[in-house]
């Protein structure tokens, strides 16, 4: 969502707000606006308390009121805007002084704050993680919305998976805090918030301009990387600014080194004009190139053919880049009113190099794709929030629209060793969203808030198939067209606090809202046909609590239906078109002070993931997780002249079905990683150890059908004794029917390896 403007978050006395809401003044001296838990502290997950905040002390009921100096009458009192608190139980925010205690090599460790999110590594570093989040196999984004200072990652109609979101254009560095919403209940959330929604805040300014170096590698394994980060942050009366830019080298632990090489870029401006005004001008750029290992059979590492860090086609891989403008408007025009816009242009560019069924289709040379992606993309969010009081009920008004618009060209072509050979799909596509939101929170009484809203979207989109523009006699249709789509998304919450004293406090949430993720809209076009949007229910109850000002619990009991798990295959230029869906859970959070300096915390999650019209069937969705846990320790200290920080996490996944029926499953795992640092003055020093234990996990893993050199070929007879390995099995005949005598491939969990043991130090020196 939009920043909040400066000025709201400074918290006044106000006799109104004192006389009619005195537990808002404690709720908001600790909250961030729309996302911080009233109940606790920042932190999702790393747990330290944060900085003590006091709040103003309220004007006594009894005092005189404000006279009008010509007049002499009493001036009526003024509502004005405090911090909102949050609407859900599984809402939150995260500020930098938490996620500074654990291991940050890239802004998905920073994303790993989130409650319940876990993201795996997917066929080379460049490349786009794969996302879980309650129930959700998110692929590289479909159900989680991800965006930073409101311009969203997500791209529609992309080439390698609808939403796919690659937050690799980010340097870690200047993000400030993270907002954080779950659930479908939040009218300002527009396309794939489905599973959730995940803002990142970038930072104004820096206390100190600063240079930094640091090198990784992994034991044995012979792969030092580096990175070097350089930041400019120079101050003047009425603007703030920051220049950073970040290189780096990574070859990882596999025998065919990734040469992951990247560069980036990040500049904002940050001007004052008027005393409740605020405009922030940003540039983002990022280029990268590199190789990747694949996902490996596992029965090619069994049969020695290749190590646990081997490749069978050493041309996977690619490159991308990503270059952004945006601009920030924050405004205050009255004492209870606030306005807030941003606006965004960008570039992109991806060429992905990909071999998942490796000799499958073509035995001599091997099933290579190349997947091409070229768009520009531009957009805007605009809200105006106005709070008044009638008859002593408080109403707190949003409105605000929001529009998306990609020019995209799209091609999927069969390759060798990198080289185009036959040309499979080439789309131009054109985009266009448009939505409206409506937000009405209205507390009557100081203990009950109720949250009332929805937004409205239309899509509208063009699709003109390049490949194929007319129909030859025999040949296949072109694949283009017109189309539209829209959406009325109901949200409604209610909250209530019960328990609000020094030391306890609980409030309780219920939510209700639709929502929706678009499917990629060359599968309109398809038959059959998809709906290009795709209609998400969502019910949610919940509590937080916080006691002895020290220990935190938060609970949240959910489900979500999805009319449909309709996705687009990249890999084969096709759509898939899936069942409605149903997903249900409890998620568990707890943190606890032991000392001002030394705190743990905890996050469960337990979902249930199956076919609406065949609920209870036991074997769940392919590849969606039914268990998540994270937590540690986190540590800070004065150390002499300077502050001792440290960290020891850990985040892990259940075992879930890898394949529908529940035949084939993937492994869960467990990290643990840890984390020492400390800053003076002068200079900050960090070490950071990640799989700390040196787990042989698997990380991304796929039910793919695929076949080996020396296996039969396709269409050939099955060879007396011949087997797929210890956990495969001969894949089904083209028509469906099970396996026979004829080989049609082997069926597996194809994975790519996790990083065995890691270090990375960065050293850094401030200048100023």
């Amino acid at each position: 969502m939009p920043r909040r403007s400066r000025r709201t978050r400074e918290l006044r006395p106000l006799r109104t707000l004192a006389r009619h809401f005195p537990f808002l003044l404690a709720t908001c001296a600790s909250g961030a606006l729309g996302q911080t838990p009233s109940t606790g502290p920042t932190d999702a997950n790393a747990a330290l308390p944060p900085e003590k905040t006091e709040a103003p002390a309220a004007t006594p009921t009894d005092q005189a009121p404000a006279l009008d100096p010509v007049t002499g009458e009493a001036l009526p009192e003024v509502v004005v805007l405090t911090k909102r608190p949050i609407s859900a139980a599984s809402s939150l925010e995260v500020r930098d002084r938490d996620f500074s205690l654990r291991p940050i090599g890239s802004v998905q460790d920073i994303l790993r704050v989130t409650p319940g999110l876990v993201m795996v590594q997917h066929s080379g570093g460049g490349k786009a993680n794969q996302y879980f989040l309650r129930g959700f196999d998110a692929d590289h984004g479909t159900d989680i919305a991800l965006s930073i200072d409101g311009v969203p990652i997500n791209m529609v109609a992309h080439a390698h998976g609808q939403g796919f979101s690659d937050t690799n254009f980010i340097i870690p560095e200047v993000v400030e805090r993270v907002e954080i919403s779950k659930g479908l209940y939040f009218p300002a959330q527009s396309d794939f918030a489905t599973a959730g929604a995940v803002n990142l805040v970038s930072r104004d300014s820096f206390e100190h301009s600063s240079v930094g170096f640091g090198l990784a590698g992994s034991p044995g394994h012979g792969d030092i990387g580096y990175r070097g980060l350089a930041i400019a942050s120079p101050h003047f009366d009425s603007v703030k600014a920051i220049f950073a830019a970040e290189i780096g080298r990574s070859d990882g632990p596999f025998e065919n080194p990734e040469r992951w090489e990247k560069y980036k870029l990040f500049n904002k401006l940050s001007i004052a004009p008027a005393e409740d005004t605020t405009v922030n001008i940003g540039e983002l750029s990022y280029g990268s190139n590199w190789y990747g290992s694949g996902q490996i059979p596992d029965r090619a590492v069994q049969q020695g053919l290749i190590s646990r860090y081997g490749t069978i086609d050493p041309d996977e891989g690619g490159n991308t880049a990503r270059h952004q403008l945006f601009a920030q408007l924050h405004a205050q025009p009255s004492e209870n009113s606030q306005v807030e816009a941003v606006a965004y242009l960008g570039t992109y560019r991806f060429n992905l190099f990909s071999n998942f069924t490796l000799y499958l289709n073509n035995p001599e040379t091997g099933d290579e794709i190349q997947q091409v992606d070229r768009r520009t993309f531009f957009g805007g969010k605009a809200s105006y929030r106005v709070v008044h009081e009638l008859d002593g009920v408080r109403f707190d008004t949003t409105i605000g629209a929001d529009s998306r618009n990609d020019d995209i060209h799209n091609e999927l072509w069969n390759t060798i060793a990198r080289v185009p050979q036959e040309l499979v799909r080439s789309n131009d596509v054109h985009e266009s969203f448009i939505g409206a939101f409506l937000n009405e929170e209205i507390t009557p009484v100081p203990w009950l808030r109720a949250d009332i809203g929805g937004r409205a979207d239309l899509l509208s989109f063009a699709v003109d198939d390049r490949k194929t523009p007319v129909q030859e006699p025999g040949g296949e249709a072109p694949v283009s067209g017109v189309g539209a789509d829209h959406q009325f998304s109901p949200k409604a919450s209610l909250i209530v606090t019960p328990v609000r004293s020094e030391l306890a406090e609980l409030d309780l949430y219920a939510n209700y809202g639709h929502g929706f993720h678009s499917n990629d809209v060359r599968g309109a076009f398809a038959d059959p046909a998809v709906t290009p949007l795709t209609r998400a229910i969502g019910e949610e109850l919940g509590a937080r609590a916080r006691l002895w000002r020290r220990w935190d619990i938060a609970a949240a009991f959910w489900r979500l239906d999805l009319d449909n798990e309709t996705v687009w295959v990249g890999d084969e230029g096709t759509t898939e078109v899936g069942d409605a869906t149903r997903r249900q859970g409890v998620e568990l959070e707890t943190r606890y002070e032991f000392a001002p300096w030394l705190a743990a915390d905890l996050d469960l999650t337990f979902t249930k993931s199956d076919l609406r019209e065949n609920a209870g069937n036991g074997n769940g969705l392919a590849l969606a997780p039914k268990q998540t846990w994270s937590g540690g320790l986190s540590a800070r200290h004065d150390l002499g002249p300077g502050v001792g920080r440290a960290g020891l996490r850990f985040y892990g996944i259940g075992d879930r079905p890898a394949s529908d029926d529940g035949v084939l499953v993937a492994p869960g795992f467990t990290q643990f990683d840890a984390h020492v640092g400390y800053r003076h003055r002068w200079f900050d020093i960090a070490l950071d150890v990640e799989n700390l234990f040196n787990g042989k996990y698997r990380s991304a893993q796929f039910d793919t059908v695929s076949r080996l050199p020396n296996e039969p070929t396709v269409g050939a007879a099955v060879p007396p004794g011949f087997n797929c390995g210890r956990a495969g099995r001969l894949a089904a005949a083209p028509d469906g029917s099970a396996p026979g005598d004829t080989f049609y491939g082997c069926e597996e969990v194809d994975y790519t390896p996790a990083y065995p043991i890691t270090a990375r130090v960065m050293a850094t020196i401030f200048l100023d």
